[in-house]
């Protein structure tokens, strides 16, 4: 019998190559460092091109119906998939095709298993939390850092007994015959990018904060307000290319960011009554299918500014001035607006870079790049190693999943 595959995140990619690999009868073993799987979708709200939740996705032919949902027909159950989250690598050795590799399991202090999520320890303590109503595994996570009086009284209460708050971290080695990397990209939180003041002014966001806020299943309920004081936010600003095209920072185009935000500008200006959007921008990008986003935006009143943000000052009211340098009217203007949302460049993630050393894989912009970038072999970036997804540099879902099943038919082909 065949070793294992291991594929590394769960993500759209890595969910797609491992429910696709379990499917066709090949053992999975899925690892995510963090509690709830999903990775970035899993705070998408709408997810171009179709606007649908992103966990809806365009069936195979195991399966019936056209469309399939990873947490109801596949995570939880597909037998030949072994999910570990709260899980790290903490090393890879042997060799292609008898990979060796040491897991590290973060403390388990809400068993999945036993969590019914009935909401007591949620409701007597912050340090509980329900991630999303879609999340897998189906349970409350929790943080340590914020223990208090009320999370002990959740653990003496809980009806199942599913909460351990001494639980400890444990390791466990296994033997693979292949890697799938499906780590995604990370959203660079643009803290040293002073004239914008992030991390300084409340209402100054992230484009992946706000779809949070957007969100009905978030934290507000979808209700669209200022982080500072919780007031409706009307008057919206988005400016483009923070962090991406800039020598500073990542000298490359983010990809998808201009497509993410005209998404969010056009649920603003559509199901906003009294939403009013502004998009700075030094070039809009939106490639192949995704104009209609940038014309549909335009009908629906978003005003487009080409320049750039020169000054951003707060109001004793929390008000942000803003002024814009429009590069066509080779003029400043200036705006009163409620929220500034910032469409930050698309990093690599946290320890890719551990893990492409690890392999002696090659690097494109740091992300993992092909093995031989002259073939049309994307997905092959070592002996037995694969990647999709983001890992590869920023790409849109279906790009992902597509990504993900050329891996899947690479890894079924070598065992043939």
């Amino acid at each position: 019998m065949s070793d294992p595959v291991l594929v590394i995140g769960a993500g759209v990619a890595g969910m797609t190559a491992a429910v696709e690999l379990a499917d066709n009868g090949v053992q999975v073993v899925l690892v995510d460092r963090k509690s709830t799987i999903g990775g970035n979708a899993l705070n998408l709200y709408k997810a171009f091109p179709t606007d649908d939740c992103f966990y809806c996705f365009e069936g195979n032919r195991w399966r019936p119906g056209i469309r399939k949902c990873f947490y109801r027909s596949a995570m939880i159950d597909q037998p030949n998939i072994e999910l570990m989250t709260n899980t790290i690598i903490q090393d890879i050795s042997g060799t292609p095709s008898k990979f060796t590799v040491k897991l590290v399991i973060g403390p388990q202090y809400v068993d999945p298993k036993k969590c019914i999520m009935c909401g007591l320890c949620v409701e007597v303590s912050e340090a509980f939390a329900l991630e999303s109503p879609q999340c897998q595994p189906q349970a409350v996570t929790y943080d340590p850092s914020k223990l208090d009086e009320g999370a002990k009284k959740a653990e003496q209460d809980c009806p199942t007994k599913a909460i351990s708050l001494d639980a400890n971290p444990s390791e466990k080695t296994i033997t693979v015959s292949d890697i799938v990397l499906a780590t995604g990209y990370h959203e660079m939180q643009p803290v040293a990018v002073d004239e914008y003041g992030y991390g300084v002014l409340q209402n100054v966001i992230t484009q992946l904060e706000l779809a949070r806020i957007l969100d009905p299943n978030g934290p507000l309920g979808g209700r669209l307000v200022r982080p500072s004081d919780g007031r409706e936010a009307k008057r919206i600003m988005m400016i483009q290319c923070v962090g991406s095209r800039d020598e500073n920072y990542y000298p490359f185009c983010s990809k998808i960011c201009c497509v993410f935000a005209l998404k969010h500008a056009n649920i603003i200006a559509n199901e906003r009554a009294d939403g009013r959007v502004s998009v700075v921008y030094m070039d809009i990008r939106t490639y192949d299918r995704h104009e209609r986003y940038y014309r549909e935006a335009r009908e629906a009143g978003v005003e487009f500014v080409r320049g750039r943000i020169s000054r951003v000052v707060s109001t004793e009211d929390d008000t942000l001035e803003i002024t814009v340098y429009d590069s066509l009217l080779d003029k400043y203007l200036r705006f009163s607006i409620d929220l500034l949302v910032l469409s930050s460049a698309l990093e690599p993630p946290e320890g890719l870079d551990e893990i492409i050393k690890t392999l002696g894989l090659k690097t494109a912009s740091g992300y993992v790049g092909p093995a031989d970038a002259a073939s049309e072999d994307e997905v092959v970036v070592g002996e037995h190693v694969y990647a999709c997804g983001g890992v590869l540099g920023p790409a849109e879902i279906p790009e992902s999943v597509n990504q993900a099943r050329a891996v899947v038919s690479k890894i079924l082909q070598g065992r043939k």
